[in-house]
């Protein structure tokens, strides 16, 4: 992976982009800092799929259990309140 300052990623961005169509991901730097990373498309759809899995798993981790009082309604039943609840 290179590692390349944010004023030549904008001084060379064509042959950055080429860098990293051939799929080799980029880190860019600020004053010597890692602020954010170029990656190829298929990598980066990859990597925000398992970010919003992860986001979503933590989600639901924090809703509440399902109440056991809570009365075991039949799918007719839900579907009537669910449209009774619609505006």
């Amino acid at each position: 992976m290179k590692t390349l300052s944010s004023v030549e990623v904008q001084n060379r961005f064509g042959s950055i982009a080429n860098i990293v169509k051939s799929g080799e991901p980029v880190t860019v730097t600020q004053y010597g800092t890692p602020t954010m990373m170029i990656l190829p498309y298929s990598l980066a759809t990859e990597a925000l799929r398992d970010y919003n899995a992860r986001k979503l798993v933590e989600f639901m981790d924090a809703m509440p259990s399902a109440n056991a009082d809570a009365p075991n309604l039949t799918l007719e039943q839900l579907n009537k309140l669910v449209h009774e609840l619609r505006p």
